[in-house]
Formats: structure tokens, sequence, C-alpha cells
């Protein structure tokens, strides 16, 4: 399984993938905590954020609670946050949560389901999408303060 995962991302690196302007891939997850299925396009209408991360990627552990408190900032009338856990064992995603719990959503994609199409290649990597589900930006990487951007960013999207 591996080996194919690897192969479809070495594929999406020589064609790219989303880019700005393109309809975000909708997608079905299921919560890492509760099992129970997200999808995407129920979210349409709201300002959305997708952040795919994993306990043993450093700057995901620190973005994590920046983006929770963002959230709580923001509100969720008009703005969600997703995130994707990628780990290989979903309870590696469970046990930092234990001891970091956010309170927005947070799907298992131990498999590449959900990753694949965004072209995730490397960690963290965030998506904003507007309210049409449409992809305006994306995000590599994370240190603390890229989040005050970031919400300007998201403020400027739900005034629209």
């Amino acid at each position: 399984m591996r080996y194919k995962v690897s192969l479809t991302l070495l594929l999406l690196a020589s064609i790219g993938f989303v880019s700005a302007a393109d309809q975000a891939p909708d997608f079905v997850g299921l919560g890492i905590i509760d099992g129970q299925p997200l999808r995407l396009s129920d979210y349409r209408g709201k300002v959305v954020f997708i952040d795919f991360w994993a306990s043993w990627c450093p700057p995901c552990l620190v973005s994590l609670p920046a983006y929770e408190q963002m959230r709580a900032e923001i509100g969720t009338e008009d703005f969600e946050i997703i995130a994707i856990n990628v780990d290989e064992d979903p309870a590696n995603g469970v046990f930092f949560l234990e001891d970091h719990p956010v309170s927005y959503p947070v799907l298992k994609d131990p498999d590449g389901d959900i990753g694949i199409p965004y072209g995730v290649r490397s960690l963290p990597v965030s998506f904003l999408l507007d309210r049409d589900g449409k992809l305006i930006e994306s995000f590599r990487s994370f240190k603390l303060g890229d989040e005050v951007e970031l919400k300007a960013a998201i403020e400027a999207l739900i005034r629209e």
C-alpha cells in the first residue's frame, strides 16, 4: 500500500495538484475520535480551512493549538476548520488530541484517500476554501505568527 501511495504522490508532484480557483476535491472522512462521517460539501456556504497534519510533525503540533485559538476568535457561524490526520496509525493522532484537544472536526486519513487528491506531499499543508468550495490559497509549513495573516484572509472571505 505504501508503494501505491508513494507512486501516486510522485505522479501528483510531477503534474501539480489543485491550484487556486479550482473547486476543492470533495471527500468523506471518518472522525478520528468518534468515527462519524463528515463530508466537505456539507460545509458549502462557510469559509473552510482544511489542515493536513501528523503527530510526528513538529510544526503541526504547534499549529493545531494556534488554529484552535483562531477558530475561537473567528467563531463558527461562517467558518470551520477541518483537520485531517495522516498518521499511518490513527491512534497516534488520538493520543496527541487527548493531550491537546481541539473543538473542530478531526478526520483520519491513514491511506491518503483524502490527501492524495490535494497533492499532499509534505506536512503541514493547509487549504483555504471560499463559501463555494473553491480553493483560494494553500499554505505549506507553519510557524507561530502565521495564523495572524491566515485569520485576516479568513475574515476577508467571510465579509465577501
